[in-house]
């Protein structure tokens, strides 16, 4: 395998690149075979042979702006980013061994910038309530604006105790090494190309953030893709409302003189029971979970305060709001019930749902065929969960497609400690180069087709999610 160099940061000869680069060449051939419906040729660092899959070369579905596989341009983005991976690898490994809860992505947010400084990336700080987020921008030296803006988004933060169990650190890289290709193929008068440092996703808040900063404003497209046991290109996300219910009553010794208390226990009790009985009535696109927070001091006091949390999600907005409503209406009931009085608050980092891209997602599903990788027929909204990337998704046409990091058939579940060893693995890393490629064969086309350009700005505002992907959250995370 050729290296261009080092990482940014790094010194010869026991850089992290230098020792990625001794494993690159498995890892480039850690995605099964089979999953893949293609030989081992295929899986070569400079790809002698293009991508086939099980009825033999891969197809195009949309005519000559397609990047097809014997497409120069194509094969040069494949070529970088083979020649890149080791970097890549080398970050996601430190990532790994490094994990930072959200807001607090320092290190992290530090080694992204220092690698897209290294690429002649400008690098701007959109946020000063978030210093680790950042915009990194090649400079165009023309005056005149490229026909395309694409903002590739980078996730950065952990999972406290558990460490990198959402794949961020697949992610990110992974979105770092289809800018480093892009940036080397296409001129800048072809596509005026950003890296977005996204902290903050798990606890809901950085993404909002950025478009409230008005990051997207001028942005055109905005893509990543995420680790997961799925391959798919078409993925939603529910929106979530989180609620907080406070309940206030009187305390009083509970043994002497239980009856002059007001038992704000006895409420957030009679809340969950109600919440339990309501979610047989509910529509099952909806989730509706919760726990206490606040359940009294000690036995022998009747509790005067208690306090619970409530998320409530669906896919559906106004399904969403409604549910929101019968879910307050119990706590409502209870309160009036135990003769204590009610709080609501709404906590931040809820997120709307995900308004979908079909084009965009079809234009993404298309270069997972032509790398030879069928998807695994997973609907868009199945075991699904929610993100501040819906945020986005409001503002701008955005996909959030998924890249598995584990053995065809096998079950990982995000969140967890099996799924954070997953993604220090081969086949976790292998998912890391999926989703470059396929995150650059996507840009490459978009440059290439104003047709598909069209068809993407023309699906902005239609919800879409009802025609044929109802599919409830059966595993949500």
């Amino acid at each position: 395998m050729r290296l261009r160099g080092t990482c940014a940061g790094t010194q010869p000869p026991r850089s992290p690149c230098a020792r990625a680069a001794v494993q690159a060449a498995r890892v480039l051939q850690a995605i099964q075979p089979a999953a893949r419906g293609t030989d081992e040729s295929a899986m070569e660092p400079e790809r002698s042979e293009p991508p086939r899959t099980a009825d033999g070369p891969a197809p195009w579905a949309d005519g000559a702006d397609a990047p097809g596989p014997s497409d120069a341009g194509a094969r040069a983005l494949l070529a970088h980013i083979d020649e890149a991976a080791p970097c890549a690898l080398a970050l996601a490994r430190w990532m790994h061994a490094h994990p930072e809860l959200g807001l607090a992505e320092h290190a992290t947010s530090a080694r992204y910038r220092e690698q897209l400084t290294a690429l002649a990336f400008r690098i701007e700080t959109p946020c000063d309530d978030m210093p680790t987020a950042f915009v990194a921008r090649r400079p165009c030296p023309d005056a005149q604006r490229a026909p395309l803006c694409v903002a590739l988004l980078a996730e950065m933060d952990a999972l406290p105790g558990i460490g990198h169990a959402c794949g961020h650190n697949l992610s990110g890289p992974a979105s770092l090494l289809a800018a480093e290709a892009l940036a080397a193929v296409l001129d800048p008068t072809q596509l005026d190309l950003r890296v977005v440092g996204c902290p903050a996703e798990e606890i809901g808040i950085g993404k909002k953030r950025l478009v409230e900063a008005g990051v997207f404003a001028d942005v055109d497209a905005a893509m990543m893709a995420h680790a997961s046991d799925m391959r798919r290109a078409h993925r939603l996300f529910l929106g979530n409302r989180k609620l907080e219910v406070h309940f206030e009553g009187r305390a009083s010794h509970a043994a002497a003189y239980p009856e002059q208390g007001r038992n704000a226990l006895d409420a957030v009790v009679a809340f969950f029971v109600s919440l339990g009985l309501l979610r047989q009535q509910l529509p099952p696109q909806v989730r509706a979970h919760g726990i206490i927070s606040d359940g009294g001091q000690a036995p022998n006091i009747i509790p005067e305060y208690t306090a619970a949390r409530v998320w409530v999600r669906s896919l559906d907005a106004q399904l969403l709001d409604e549910s929101v409503e019968r879910v307050l209406a119990c706590a409502r009931g209870a309160a009036c019930a135990s003769g204590t009085q009610l709080r609501i608050g709404e906590e931040a980092g809820g997120s709307p749902p995900m308004r979908p891209n079909l084009p965009l997602a079809h234009c993404y599903g298309r270069q997972l065929a032509a790398l030879g990788l069928a998807e695994t027929g997973h609907a868009p909204g199945e075991s699904i969960g929610s993100s501040d990337i819906t945020h986005i998704s409001r503002v701008v046409p955005t996909i959030h497609p998924n890249f598995p990091i584990c053995a065809p058939g096998e079950r990982l579940e995000l969140h967890t400690r099996p799924f954070a060893e997953a993604t220090a693995s081969p086949l976790g890393e292998a998912g890391l180069l999926e989703g470059a490629r396929a995150l650059a064969l996507t840009v490459l086309e978009l440059v290439r087709s104003p047709g598909l350009r069209a068809q993407v700005a023309a699906a902005v505002g239609d919800d879409g999610w009802a025609d044929g992907h109802r599919a409830g959250a059966s595993r949500a995370g």
